[in-house]
This record gives structure tokens, sequence and C-alpha cells, in this order.
């Protein structure tokens, strides 16, 4: 979001880091703002390990005025690699006490306002997971599109290593974020505008343009 009339400030965003990739670490160590007053949004999936999370966001949020991170699917991982090895709901709270350390808004924190070029509006950042809804074409069911996905050999790398703990499944999980998600939405002024930050998509459509559809 940039101003059309000369005012200061980008409401910046960026997704899929992925800095356990030397290459894609060498990007964030050379990011740097527009202006003192640019807020970047992280949209998930900046490694697998607390650690490289951890020096990622503490890099960004030494160079932009505002810092916004969502979780991803990898963020969640209990990956064998990672000292932490917390799983499900309390790895994400975990990740969350790191990010208030480091003055970077979460999910679970009161939603800022931009009042920059374009605002205000209220930035939302989203942690909803998923539901296994987005069915491949001729499956009715969760158990039919996993059998599907099996056959064609795309199984997501969640199934295994992404736990929803304590909750007994990740749809259990995502109806619980959605719940209380919707509840804080609904308490937000009618009259200003939202950005939703989301990792997920929210909408089928953009999955359209994956090399392997059925992975969504």
């Amino acid at each position: 979001m940039r101003s059309t009339a000369g005012g200061h400030g980008n409401l910046l965003a960026i997704s899929d880091l992925h800095i356990g990739y030397a290459e894609n670490r060498a990007l964030v160590e050379k990011m740097r703002p527009h202006t003192d007053d640019d807020w970047l949004l992280v949209a998930g999936d900046v490694s697998e390990t607390v650690a490289d999370i951890h020096w990622a966001l503490e890099t960004l949020s030494g160079r932009f005025r505002k810092v916004v991170w969502v979780p991803g699917n990898h963020e969640l991982w209990t990956h064998p690699k990672d000292a932490v090895q917390l799983r499900g709901v309390a790895r994400y709270e975990h990740l969350v006490a790191m990010c208030r350390e480091l003055g970077v808004t979460t999910p679970e924190d009161p939603y800022p306002v931009w009042d920059g070029p374009g605002g205000p509006a209220v930035v939302v950042p989203l942690f909803l997971l998923y539901d296994y809804s987005f069915l491949p074409p001729g499956c009715a069911t969760k158990d039919e599109g996993m059998a599907y996905a099996e056959g064609t050999g795309v199984i997501c790398t969640d199934e295994h290593v992404l736990h929803p703990d304590p909750y007994p499944s990740r749809e259990a999980w995502c109806r619980a974020r959605v719940a209380d998600t919707e509840r804080r939405l609904a308490e937000l002024p009618e009259d200003l505008p939202t950005v939703l930050v989301n990792h997920y998509p929210l909408d089928r459509h953009p999955t359209d343009i994956l090399r392997y559809p059925e992975f969504a």
C-alpha cells in the first residue's frame, strides 16, 4: 500500500522466506525499508526452527517501524532438527512469546491500525490453519481427498510433523481458531477497513495455479 499523494510510509508484505536456504537468508540480510515509517507484514513460513525464526524476526524488527507476523505451516512443524521440540498449541504459544519479546505483533495481540497512506485500516494478523475443505475434483470427504493425494504422490509434510496437540486433529484446531477470530473481527469498528494477513488462502481460487492443485 503506497501513497498516491506524496504521503510517507509503505505497508509492505512478504511470505515464504524459508531462510533455511542460504540464498533466502542472504536476501533477508539485505532487506531494508524504503522509509522510516514502513511496516512489514510477514505472512508465514519463515523457517522450521525457532532459532532461525528468531533471527529473521529480530533482524527485520530492528529495521522496520512495525513487523507483523503470522505463522505458516513450517513454523508449526516439530522438526527433528529443531532444538525446541514443543508440539501444537504449546509451540505456537512459544513463538508468540518470542515475538512479543522482539516487539513483533502476532495474531494474539491487539490489531494495530495502519494510519499511513491508504489508511486508516486495521491490520488483522490471522492464524486459522486449515480444515481440508479444498477437496480435489470428484472427492467428497477428507479421506477421499487424502487417498487421491497419496495416489498422486503429493502428501504434505504437515501430516507427519504439524501436530495439533492438545486438539484431536488439525481440523479441530482450525475450527477453534476460526471461532475465536470471528469473535474478534465482530468487535472491530464498522467504519474501518481491514487488511487480513493470513498464510493459508481464504479462497480456493489462488490455489488453482499450483503445480499440484491437490496439494491445496
